[in-house]
């Protein structure tokens, strides 16, 4: 250890009477400030705007232009200039040959200089520690765990670009052909996780042994295993390459002699590198302070339960514009997407199954790629796009192979991905959205849905009411059915079915009854199931409109309540006397209502009512027909008008028969339909509703804490005075110090 030591020592003073060590610390000082302190003033000027601003610690250091970031981007550059000299200048020099020659181990020499280049290594890392230091001062409640991880990480990173270096640098004499090289394996570490992507053995050897992106987690503060043995590994397989490098030259073994250990060497890293990144074996830190790179406790919860496998199969249709996704060539990056999944739930297997089958084509986005497919067959399509995409036509099945496995259709043939539990099943599904990935709560709806069953919305049938699955304007297909709408209920945990009143059989395992709007009465025999469904303490959402009254009014009377004769107004010059903007009492969450009539509570059924919208105290309720065109609209007690702010919507509930029975009531059925879903926050209201209808089984909060470092503690002009800190003095004094050293070193 003490001539390692000593090696090492020797090695740095040689470095620091080096100007290029002086250079390139002074380089990194200022390339490094000049974007991070260049965010900060941005950032400030931002929160003295008034704009609230989040994850400030997230932002500056692991986030787009952040100092971890941008760090990640040049580091590289570096060390190529730092270690082209290390072995290459004893071998131009020929006193490689004493080394050789000395009592003095090959391990002892290598481990030596590589200590001596991952001190300067570190003392870069010190410049981010400074810069660290100096957020960490100035953010309000700054994420340290974060910023520790970052660092970690490219602490790493700069130790495995060292002894690539240095592996490069024995071999060859020349110290610019030794940086150039070192650069050319990085890139080759970089690209080589995109080599036989498509074989599935060699797939993950390559993906696993590439560096691209092994610093990800750790800048987000996620410490695990797989990606520190990694780094470990590499540095470990360079420098046993460069030993044996060594000791290839000092004894007089033919190279063929020598390949096998070698071989031995790189086989072993390769082997370690593939194991250490099997998900059963990583183990996880989340240094984060709200613990960001970890799924939410709910979702935790969910995911520890599963005991046992739990299959995911992705079929994956050729002529789906989402093909790419679940080609082989893709198939890391999308095993990635439920890493985090895999840390709680080890029996997770993913599987896919490749087949073509009939799908919209016209409105394909890939199709425009394929040329002309005028008059050819599916098969004949599908052949074409295998060929453009260089694919094996062999790999994908027939329409009548996949039918009998499964019936996609339903499906519209789109990629989906079908969950599989001790003989439940649950579906995931992609979306039509700029991120078209189901996200963390989406994830965990389908995997619940295989715990508990799913919370099931029954929508009464017969009386010409709003429909689940049909897309016109009055209809509530979004917020219910739309299968590639990420916040339509489908997607969200729930089943969605349509239900006749015929039978009381038929409201077996129904969570919400919802009768949406009935344009005609039910019959004595329909209500008198109805009540024995409420009696039994079924939940259920009555929504209507006004001119209903005489309809929904002896549905109500269940409930003790009624709706009042007329419509709720507030007329405006910019919008239709009948569309008003309803407030919650409690939340204050605005919800848009177009052409609402007001509940009146008549406290019978022993039901505790709660009112959810008001109508706005400007408005009245405005009695008999409407001209909903007219720009005028005058208050007429004398026909029956009468100001105030009416309940809009109200819901009620009850213990009954050991459980706690919820009906929800609104005197609007559009708020939640197609046409008015998008506005005001219509769609979070509609869906908190169904939360608390199903009890709050769905959909799965996956909410976090908001960040506590939403402000820096600086001002402007205490900005500016740190950039002449670290951008002015700091370089300058570095500088003399370095002109001192090497002059004191010139005179001796």
């Amino acid at each position: 250890m003490r001539k390692t030591l000593t090696i090492a020592r020797l090695e740095l003073s040689i470095l620091f009477y080096s100007p290029v060590a002086w250079l390139v610390l002074i380089i990194f000082i200022v390339q490094s400030g000049t974007r991070f302190l260049g965010m900060f003033g941005g950032y400030r000027e931002a929160i003295a705007m008034g704009n609230n601003v989040n994850d400030l610690t997230f932002a500056l250091f692991p986030g787009t232009g952040g100092l971890f970031e941008q760090t990640l981007q040049h580091i590289y550059l570096y060390i190529p200039l730092l270690t082209m000299g290390l072995m290459s200048r004893e071998t131009s020099s020929g006193s490689i040959k004493l080394l050789l020659s000395s009592p003095v181990k090959i391990k002892e020499i290598i481990t030596g200089k590589y200590l001596a280049i991952t001190t300067y290594g570190f003392l870069l890392i010190l410049v981010l520690g400074a810069y660290a230091i100096a957020g960490m001062m100035v953010i309000k409640n700054a994420d340290a765990g974060l910023i520790i991880s970052g660092l970690t990480g490219l602490f790493l990173l700069t130790c495995t670009y060292a002894a690539i270096g240095l592996f490069m640098s024995s071999l060859t004499p020349y110290q610019v052909v030794a940086a150039i090289s070192t650069l050319a394996v990085f890139a080759g570490l970089q690209y080589v996780g995109t080599i036989g992507q498509e074989m599935a053995f060699i797939r993950d050897i390559t993906y696993f042994l590439s560096i691209a992106g092994r610093t990800d987690d750790l800048l987000k503060g996620l410490l695990n295993s797989r990606d520190v043995l990694y780094f470990l590994i590499i540095i470990a397989l360079f420098l046993s390459l460069c030993i044996l490098r060594l000791e290839a030259a000092r004894s007089a073994k033919r190279w063929t002699q020598q390949i096998p250990r070698y071989a031995v060497v790189v086989t072993a890293a390769l082997l370690l590198v593939y194991f250490s990144s099997r998900p059963r074996f990583i183990i996880y830190k989340d240094l984060t302070a709200n613990k960001s790179q970890s799924l939410t406790p709910n979702s935790q919860l969910v995911a520890r339960k599963i005991d046992g496998p739990l299959t995911i199969t992705t079929y994956v249709n050729l002529l789906d514009q989402n093909v790419y996704t679940g080609l082989p060539a893709s198939r890391n990056l999308d095993l990635s997407r439920f890493d985090q999944y895999r840390r709680y739930i080890p029996g997770l297997e993913m599987k896919y199954v490749y087949y073509y089958d009939i799908t919209d084509l016209k409105n394909n986005r890939n199709m425009i790629y394929q040329g002309d497919l005028t008059g050819l067959s599916m098969k004949q399509i599908a052949e074409k796009v295998a060929d453009n995409m260089g694919v094996d036509m062999g790999d994908f099945m027939s329409p009548a192979e996949i039918r009998k496995l499964i019936n996609l259709q339903t499906e519209d043939n789109n990629l989906v991905r079908i969950l599989e539990y001790k003989g439940k099943k649950s579906t995931l599904r992609l979306y039509d959205e700029i991120d078209a990935f189901p996200s963390e709560a989406e994830v965990t709806a389908a995997i619940k849905q295989l715990l508990v069953p799913a919370s099931k919305i029954a929508f009464v049938t017969g009386h010409n009411e709003r429909s689940s699955s049909k897309t016109g304007e009055r209809n509530y297909q979004l917020i219910t059915n739309a299968k590639k709408t990420r916040k339509s209920l489908i997607n969200q945990g729930f089943e969605v079915a349509d239900v006749d009143l015929s039978s009381p059989d038929k409201l077996k395992d129904v969570a919400v009854l919802l009768l949406a709007d009935p344009a005609e009465h039910l019959s004595n025999a329909e209500l008198d199931i109805l009540k024995k469904y409420i009696d039994s303490g079924g939940n259920v959402m009555v929504t209507t409109e006004p001119g209903h009254q005489s309809v929904i009014n002896p549905v109500l009377e269940l409930f003790g309540m009624r709706l009042k004769e007329g419509t709720l107004v507030m007329p405006s010059k910019d919008n239709a006397p009948t569309q008003l903007t309803m407030n919650n009492p409690k939340e204050g969450m605005p919800v848009a209502m177009s052409g609402a009539s007001a509940l009146i509570y008549r406290f019978e059924g022993g039901f505790k009512a709660d009112t959810l919208l008001l109508s706005p105290p400007t408005g009245w309720n405005k009695y008999g027909n409407i001209d909903a065109a007219a720009s005028e609209l005058s208050f007429d007690p004398s026909s029956g008008d009468t100001k105030g702010s009416y309940p809009a919507a109200v819901i009620l509930s009850r213990s009954i028969k050991g459980k706690w029975q919820k009906i929800f009531i609104a005197g609007d059925a559009d708020f939640m339909s197609n046409a008015e879903l998008s506005k005001a926050m219509n769609s979070r209201f509609a869906t908190e509703i169904f939360k608390w209808l199903s009890n709050g089984e769905f959909p799965v909060d996956t909410s976090r804490p908001a960040s506590k470092d939403d402000d820096i503690q600086l001002k402007k002009k205490e900005i500016s005075n740190l950039k002449m800190i670290f951008l002015g003095l700091a370089p300058i004094l570095v500088a003399l110090f370095g002109a001192y050293i090497l002059i004191s070193r010139k005179r001796k």
